[in-house]
């Protein structure tokens, strides 16, 4: 498949973490990925995502069902019958493949040493990165802000062999911190 700026886009938009078909079509596109459109008309979305299905680069499924979508006719229904108002997604999503992210991977050169997360639950929260230096880094600031007070002696680091670095990357090691906060000032 030839990959161009466009398909590109497709593949770019959806390293971290999955999207709904429906933001694809939505006019608040720019505003809900906050990145430019992916420049495809409206005619021409279902087939970039059937010809980057077929290829193996993506995959298309049902959230709550796990149906997959695969040919153009299906890709079609699962554009029709998504939605993505606020608060409310629903619908089919797509993802890279482990082969959509080689692709990617190939065009982007990611550096994973220097790639990091972090999410919370509440009160919780967590840091993941490639190197365990970024990870003390990315923890030192997030400690410091003072819209939280990190509880002190809560913080376990965690080295996790192999590392979910996506949901489609794998590395052999990565590192986690998981600690708690109270709210500051």
């Amino acid at each position: 498949m030839r990959m161009d700026r466009r398909s590109f886009w497709l593949l770019d938009a959806v390293v971290e973490l999955s999207e709904n078909l429906a933001v694809l079509r939505s006019p608040d596109l720019e505003l809900i990925t906050n990145r430019r459109t992916h420049g495809l008309e409206a005619r021409e979305l279902a087939p970039m995502l059937a010809s980057l299905c077929e290829a193996g680069l993506i995959w298309v499924k049902h959230l709550e069902t796990d149906a997959l979508a695969r040919t153009l006719p299906e890709i079609e229904s699962a554009l029709a019958v998504s939605s993505c108002t606020p608060g409310r997604y629903s619908g089919f999503w797509y993802g890279l493949t482990p082969e959509g992210g080689a692709v990617w991977e190939s065009l982007a050169r990611p550096d994973w040493s220097r790639y990091s997360t972090g999410w919370s639950d509440g009160e919780e929260h967590f840091i993941e990165a490639g190197a365990r230096e970024l990870a003390e880094e990315e923890f030192a600031r997030a400690s410091s802000r003072p819209s939280r007070v990190l509880v002190p002696g809560s913080a376990v680091w965690t080295v996790m062999r192999p590392w979910s670095a996506t949901y489609w990357k794998t590395m052999p090691v990565g590192f986690q911190v998981r600690y708690r906060s109270t709210r500051g000032k």
